[in-house]
């Protein structure tokens, strides 16, 4: 049968989500916990290929398995062999056809900025600190530029053989108290997209950018033209919206 887990994850001490050898990664510390349970040597698939320090609230993995474990004691038991930075929260059966990562509609991402004059021991590597009082307003101008169907190389860390369009359905950037949230829902995205995004924003919600100077990042196509990138221990992986999918966390489906 083939399964479909929902995972959080808090990325600080891994490289990545995607498997490395000899360095701790997401997608490495699940499938030894897999193994420990079941004994099965998968390969999982990810639905949002994390870099170095990302989190996740709403990572999506499959695999294949045929473990005879209901599926909540299944949970309970690849918990107690994760590490206490992961966990799956929830998950289903899922058919045959589905991947995790090429039957995703969008995913979504969210980047936490605090802007105060002092640091947060509570918040250290879970935002960005940025010290200057930052013009929301302005950054809500320049979000509302990146929505729609564009050439995104300017934001891109690199691009290989990747094409640079994608679809941004929702840009949105909000404050409360002395944080900032920049969510944005696409329906994917490129390496560094996000976190290159926030930087102009940030730089633009400074003074140190136009708002015209902002537009043409977003239309001149060459890659890496956006050159700041924020850290990456501010960004999380929200959530990862499938047409038939619906990962519930409530005791009932435990």
């Amino acid at each position: 049968m083939k399964l479909a887990l929902l995972v959080e994850y808090d990325g600080t001490r891994y490289f990545g989500f995607q498997y490395q050898a000899d360095v701790p990664t997401i997608q490495g510390e699940l499938e030894k916990a897999i193994k420990k349970v079941t004994g099965e040597e998968v390969r999982i698939k990810g639905a949002g290929r994390t870099d170095a320090g990302v989190h996740a609230k709403g990572q999506v993995i499959s695999f294949e398995s045929q473990t005879s474990l209901p599926l909540g004691n299944f949970i309970r038991a690849l918990n107690f062999y994760l590490p206490s930075d992961i966990a799956v929260r929830a998950g289903c059966e899922v058919p045959q056809d589905f991947d995790a990562r090429r039957s995703a509609q969008s995913r979504e991402y969210r980047y936490i900025i605090l802007n105060s004059a002092t640091p947060s021991p509570l918040l250290h590597r879970r935002a960005l600190l940025v010290i200057q009082k930052l013009d929301v307003e302005l950054m809500s101008q320049g979000t509302r530029m990146l929505v729609g169907k564009h050439n995104f190389a300017s934001f891109a860390g690199s691009l290989g053989r990747r094409n640079p369009v994608r679809q941004v359905f929702r840009a949105e950037i909000s404050r409360k108290g002395e944080l900032i949230f920049f969510d944005v829902e696409a329906d994917s995205f490129l390496p560094q997209q996000m976190r290159r995004m926030t930087a102009a924003l940030i730089r633009l919600g400074l003074g140190r950018l136009g708002l015209e100077e902002f537009r043409e990042l977003i239309d001149c196509g060459k890659v890496s033209a956006a050159r700041w990138v924020a850290p990456s221990y501010g960004l999380y992986l929200t959530r990862v919206n499938y047409p038939d999918l619906q990962l519930d966390t409530s005791w009932e489906n435990a």
